[in-house]
């Protein structure tokens, strides 16, 4: 099973589909394409996480952005415009990215870019969201409306990048370790 880490977070991908870390800082990380040809190459280029390709049968191409909120001093809510601008960047970036190792048959991407010129392939864009645990006690108004305007925030977020993406031929999904579905293929562990 290929399995591809982003700081705390496992994502856990069945056997038969490829997954690659596109963004990693080490050549373990399956990075040198990237890192070689683009990001050296080019200023201000930013490519997602992971990028896997799920079996013929399936014909998705994933394009999978980890952001983990879980303890960090900034929150996703507050965030949320920065996180629209980071996603679409790093998706239109990345496509580039592979699009062109298509072309030259970069041995090293040719798992997740076999099937890259097939009109039929579905492109998936995934915003994996990870924040803290919210505990529930009993709330006061004031504090149903300080936790309903982070929700919102998110829920702008989610409703933006689906319609900017979707505009773009790309499918868009807002996930978590708690929102994972069995459609998805793929599941997530934390540290």
């Amino acid at each position: 099973m290929p399995t591809k880490q982003e700081k705390g977070i496992f994502l856990d991908f069945p056997p038969t589909w490829a997954a690659i870390k596109y963004d990693g800082d080490t050549q373990a990380d399956n990075a040198g394409f990237y890192r070689a040809k683009i990001e050296h190459q080019v200023q201000n280029v930013r490519g997602v996480d992971v990028v896997s390709l799920a079996p013929a049968s399936d014909n998705r191409l994933l394009l999978i952005e980890v952001k983990d909120y879980r303890i960090s001093a900034n929150s996703a809510d507050k965030e949320a415009k920065k996180l629209r601008q980071t996603v679409i960047q790093k998706v239109l970036n990345t496509v580039s990215g592979l699009y062109a190792a298509a072309r030259i048959g970069d041995a090293e991407l040719r798992p997740v870019t076999a099937r890259m010129f097939k009109g039929e392939l579905v492109i998936e864009v995934i915003l994996l969201l990870e924040q803290p645990t919210i505990v529930s006690l009993p709330l006061t108004t004031a504090a149903k409306f300080r936790k309903q305007n982070p929700q919102t925030a998110i829920n702008d977020l989610r409703l933006d990048l689906n319609s900017i993406l979707s505009d773009l031929g790309f499918t868009f999904y807002l996930r978590s370790s708690t929102t994972m579905q069995a459609r998805d293929g793929w599941t997530v562990r934390m540290t």
